[in-house]
């Protein structure tokens, strides 16, 4: 006898309604955004923008990824195999990959592949990459594939791309007295400066007290906790990393735009040129399959591996093809200190743990310019998010996330530039929303920040004092004073962020 899980049965019935009440020729026509609508949409599907006066716009998030998205990740030749045997494997896999790490790097910047061969390798420890130009390739990510099976007891991650946090930041200078809107790439000083095309700068927005006043975060908690939840000057500062491409006498260019505006009022930017010696770049971890032993008999069991993989002080790196299971938190947690990752095609499954907070976060950043693309969780938390000041942009397209305990979105903590793209979040939320107390005093969760043809039970989206959000096309309950248009509709183009890769490299 035939039979059908509910999901099958969700998906059948929902197609014979869109057949039975939308015709082909309506599910595709040409919706006009209004007059002024930030994004407009030519009848071709290009987009264009309208800024608001002050001159922000919508970013152009297409500048995540492994090297922005402008190459293909590649595929690093093999240099070792590690073949399967009894036992704890972690020595024999992390010398494989020390062995790597000591080869030369190549005129593209990679040393080598470790191939694991298939079967189940037991790890009792942690598998660390510390160097530039290191690929860890398994067999496959199915069960038949290359398992690494995290055993024991203790909560170590399981596997970790950890550069060195060496970064040095020179002398500031400060940036004139003028407002930058967002999607700025030009900067003026006060006065003259000394940077040089190439280098490598950090801009400061720093948060001052008159911007917490304005936001009203100063006052979080008030009748609760006030030291506790209050937002305090100087905590919530944004550093974006970014590389001189031009410069004028009084003015630099920057390789990609910012996600926040710089007012004076609000004490203006600065910028410093910083080197980071021990930060490692050209990583990937791919084709693996990332499970967690437990305690069977202990459904919230937490004595055991609550990550499979992090990045630590890396850029230019890569996660793709990868599955875990039974992991406490993270599947992939980008760290602050990283930058220009691709996360792709992989899956978090069936979570062992508490439900609450630090705990079934399947993919997650406070990192910027990461790209997460055909991802999938299950019974997540805040399956898909991002965290405290993460300075954008930030990007999940065509991401799914099923019955989580509660929403995907901000955490908390003004991240800018965060764009959900085609994202599906099946009974449950996609949040950008004002956290108040929540979080240990998110407030106000995300700014700038769009969401584009998602599908949810709910979309929470206000419009933050100092900044905007925006959604269009959702297939969703709108919330919120931010910027809803095009509801219950399909429109071209079906990815906003292809839509804007496409417009910056010319490539499809």
């Amino acid at each position: 006898m035939l039979t059908m899980n509910r999901k099958q049965t969700y998906l059948i019935f929902f197609s014979v309604i869109l057949l039975a009440w939308f015709p082909s020729k309506l599910i595709f026509a040409h919706f006009e955004t209004t007059p002024n609508s930030p994004v407009q949409i030519a009848k071709d599907g290009k987009l264009s923008y309208k800024s608001a006066a002050n001159g922000d716009r919508v970013p152009d998030f297409s500048y995540c990824g492994f090297m922005a998205s402008e190459l293909p990740i590649p595929d690093v030749p093999v240099k070792v195999i590690v073949s399967n045997s009894n036992g704890d494997a972690t020595a024999r896999i992390q010398t494989a990959i020390d062995y790597v790490s000591s080869l030369p790097l190549n005129k593209n910047g990679f040393r080598g592949t470790v191939l694991m061969e298939k079967g189940t390798y037991g790890v009792a420890g942690s598998l660390v990459i510390r160097t530039s130009g290191v690929v860890l390739r398994g067999s496959g990510c199915g069960k038949e594939g290359t398992v690494l099976l995290g055993t024991g007891v203790d909560r170590e991650t399981l596997i970790r791309i950890a550069g060195t946090n060496n970064r040095f930041a020179g002398i500031l200078v400060q940036l004139a007295d003028k407002y930058f809107p967002v999607n700025s790439t030009v900067l003026t000083f006060k006065t003259g400066h000394s940077f040089k095309v190439g280098d490598q700068v950090i801009v400061n927005r720093p948060s001052t007290k008159e911007w917490l006043e304005t936001l009203g975060t100063d006052k979080i908690g008030i009748y609760v906790d006030y030291t506790l939840t209050k937002w305090e000057p100087g905590d919530f500062d944004q550093n974006w990393y970014r590389t001189v491409v031009a410069i004028t006498p009084e003015s630099i260019t920057i390789d990609v735009p910012l996600t926040n505006s710089l007012d004076p009022k609000f004490g203006g930017g600065s910028v410093s040129a910083y080197n980071w010696s021990g930060q490692i770049r050209n990583i990937g971890v791919e084709n693996l399959r990332c499970v967690s032993s437990f305690d069977a008999t202990n459904a919230k069991d937490e004595n055991h591996r609550w990550m499979a993989i992090t990045l630590d002080n890396a850029s230019d790196s890569w996660v793709r093809r990868i599955v875990a299971e039974h992991f406490v938190s993270s599947a992939v947690a980008v760290w602050e200190t990283a930058r220009r990752i691709t996360v792709e095609d992989c899956k978090s499954l069936a979570p062992v743990g508490e439900i609450g907070n630090y705990r079934r976060y399947s993919f997650q950043t406070t990192g910027q310019q990461v790209l997460f693309q055909r991802c999938f969780s299950e019974f997540g938390y805040h399956s898909f998010s991002v965290g405290f000041t993460s300075a954008g942009p930030n990007a999940f397209v065509q991401c799914y996330d099923y019955l989580p305990y509660d929403f995907s979105g901000a955490i908390g903590g003004w991240a800018t530039g965060v764009l959900f793209d085609k994202m599906t979040v099946e009974g449950g939320i996609i949040s950008l929303a004002y956290r108040d107390v929540d979080g240990q005093g998110g407030g106000w969760s995300a700014a700038n920040s769009l969401c584009w043809q998602c599908r949810a039970a709910q979309i929470h989206l206000p419009a933050p004092p100092t900044a905007q959000n925006w959604a269009y096309a959702s297939w969703a309950q709108g919330y919120g004073n931010g910027h809803h248009e095009l509801q219950h509709t399909f429109v071209k183009p079906e990815s906003f962020y292809y839509a804007q890769l496409e417009a910056r490299t010319g490539k499809k």
